[in-house]
Formats: C-alpha cells, structure tokens, sequence
C-alpha cells in the first residue's frame, strides 16, 4: 500500500514537525508494512508571509545577527531529523500544478490530508482548488485537519471536492464550524480529531543534561515564546519577571532569562516537565504543556492568525480542556495586566485534574478513531 501524506514540514517550527510525525506515527499503527510519503512543496504560509523569524524593529543589528544564526543552526538540525525520519516526494506547488503532477498522485492508493492548517487556503491565481484539498478523483481523508483562521470565500466546487473525502476529521470547532456552515457538509460526516502530535508518547522526548541544568529547583518558569515583532514582547516578559517567574524561551528572544534557541523539535518537547507555566501564541506549545499536565495562557495578537470573529486555533484547544478563561486576544492592545492577573491566581484558574481526564479521554479517542477510518476504508 502506498500512501500519501499532505501537511506542512518545512523550517523549524516544532509543532509543524511533530504534527507530521504524529500523521506518519498514525498511518504507521493502521498499515504496519505500507510505504509512506510525504509531500514536498512551497510553503504556502511562507509565501504569505508568516514567519517565526521576521525581524524585531526595536532589535539591534548583534541581536537580528544572533537571531538569524541560531535560527539557520535549529534549522540544520531539523533538516537531519526531516532526512531521517520521512520519506519525500518531488516537489509540486499545491496551487500550480501539472498534468504530470496530477499523475505522480494518483499513483497512491491513500492520500492523507492534514494535519495543522493545511487547508487555510484552498485556491490558486487561476481558481484551481489547491492539492492540499485534494481535487483529484483519489482516495482521501481529512485527518486532524484545520482551515483556521478560514478567512477566505469558498466557492461550490470545494464542497463537492470535501464531500468526496472518505473520512473528514477535522482538528477544531473553527474549522467543523466552517465546513458546514460555509460548505454545506453534513455536520453528522465530521469527526472532531484530537491533533497528531497526541500519537506520540511525551516521555519519549528529554532535553539534554547540559540544557536542563539550566532549570534550578526552587525557581518558577515561564515558557515565554511569541513571534519577535509581538508588539508587547519586552512589557509582558519583563511583566512576567515582575511577578516571580524565570522566563524561558525557545527561540532566541533577548528579552528572555534563558534562551534554548539551538534545539531541536524533540529537545523542544522535552523542555515542557520542567516549566512552570506556559504563555505563548503557539498551538503547539498549548498542546505539549497541556499534555505535561502545565498550565497554559495562550495569547492571539495578530490578525493573520485568528478569524475575522475573534476565533482562533489557540482559543479552540483551551476550550478543548475547558480553560478558555486562559486565552486572551491582545490585537491592538497595549494592557497585558489581565494576562499577569490570570498569572498571579493560576493556581485557583487551573484545574489539572480536569486537564489529566481530558488527556485520558484524547488518549483513547485517538485509537478509536484510527479504528474507525480503517472500517471506512474497507
């Protein structure tokens, strides 16, 4: 058997990577003996724009420098685990597209779209729908799939290109809302899937001794990661430092106590048992903390990154965990003090026996619902 996985697992994001790994994990416990590849293609998100390593206009050229560097060594690094652990196909533009291309895709028998945001956009320039939907007359399910933000206008031809999935699991609340609402897909087709990264065992993953001395017993620690132009990032972690934490980031941030900005995706995983408290803009750190059993304050500021309602990916995974008080949206905002407010009583917001029930319950969920994809499969 030959499948086909289409999600994004380029640069040096971690949670992009681990989410692949967690699509190839699954398909793995499905089909033990199948060949398994990856897509390779342009990054669309690069093309738009996001990044995780634009510039810090109040940065110095030594910081921008330091910055750059330490983000060209992660991505070394994640190159060799890429190189080690996937398998990748020719590259092909998922907005433009050949005949050719059409035909090196249907050579597999299953095509595995998702997970992360790989459906937050869904035409070319010509109004082509993008591989990434997966137009083709394959064989398909949405697997953890997302379209968050779902900020563009779908046109008829993508509910029939959804509809024709075999199996629709989609990752959040944003992104089923948009499917039935905007599509027309039956809302009783949609299975509500838990992320990828969830198929991979957390213990698995340490930081190195060296990097972990770091963490001295007695102190309290904030995993404190943000793009470097978050408009707030100096006042909310010198606001953090302010109320007792040790502020820890894992890209480099000069307004940081320690910066773990040369390691990789699994030291990344591993970094989480050792912090305190988790404030951040980013899905994945939401997950990796919730999944460690931390308290997580996620934080949306940028308009790219969330729905024209307010809605976003961040907010969807603490609803998930019922701590959706924890998520605060800071778009054009200067006050950070209701986040150190959530700070200063986490331990009366935070519930982690209700965290750990519902890491139990994604637990099982997870199994279930590969059980049902092979029934749907046949």
């Amino acid at each position: 058997m030959k499948i086909l996985i289409i999600t994004f697992t380029s640069g040096n994001n971690p949670g992009t990577l681990m989410q692949g790994l967690g699509v190839q994990t699954a398909m793995q416990k499905m089909y033990p003996n199948a060949q398994i590849d990856f897509l390779k293609f342009p990054d669309f998100k690069s093309n738009l724009g996001a990044s995780f390593e634009v510039r810090d206009k109040n940065s110095s050229l030594w910081q921008t420098f330091r910055q750059k560097a330490a983000s060209a060594y992660r991505l070394m690094k994640y190159n060799k685990l890429r190189k080690q652990l996937m398998t990748f196909t020719p590259a092909i533009d998922l907005f433009k597209y050949s005949k050719e291309d059409e035909a090196v895709l249907e050579q597999y028998d299953l095509v595995v779209i998702g997970s992360d945001t790989i459906l937050e956009e869904a035409y070319g320039k010509d109004g082509k729908v993008g591989m990434n939907w997966m137009p083709l007359n394959v064989k398909k399910v949405y697997f953890a799939a997302s379209a968050s933000p779902a900020n563009f206008e779908p046109k008829e031809d993508l509910k029939r290109v959804a509809g024709d999935a075999v199996f629709i699991g989609l990752r959040d609340n944003l992104t089923i809302n948009f499917l039935v609402n905007k599509l027309g897909i039956a809302k009783e087709r949609i299975v509500k899937q838990p992320d990828p990264s969830y198929f991979l065992d957390i213990k698995d993953f340490k930081l190195s001794r060296k990097l972990a001395a770091k963490f001295k017993s007695g102190k309290k620690y904030a995993l404190y990661d943000f793009n470097s132009n978050f408009p707030l990032r100096k006042e909310l972690a010198d606001a953090i430092r302010s109320v007792g934490y040790t502020v820890v980031a894992t890209a480099y941030n000069p307004y940081a106590d320690i910066c773990l900005d040369t390691i990789d995706a699994f030291e990344w995983a591993g970094v989480f048992p050792l912090i305190d408290v988790i404030v951040t803009e980013r899905f994945h750190d939401s997950v990796f903390g919730l999944r460690n059993g931390k308290p997580v304050i996620a934080i949306d500021w940028d308009p790219n990154r969330f729905s024209k309602g307010g809605d976003s990916k961040t907010l969807r995974i603490l609803e998930d965990y019922g701590m959706e008080k924890m998520h605060f949206n800071l778009c054009d905002k200067t006050d950070v003090s209701p986040v150190i407010e959530c700070l200063k009583n986490i331990e009366t917001l935070y519930d982690k026996h209700l965290v750990a029930e519902k890491n139990a319950e994604i637990q099982k969920n997870i199994y279930d619902i590969l059980e049902m994809i092979k029934r749907k499969l046949g």
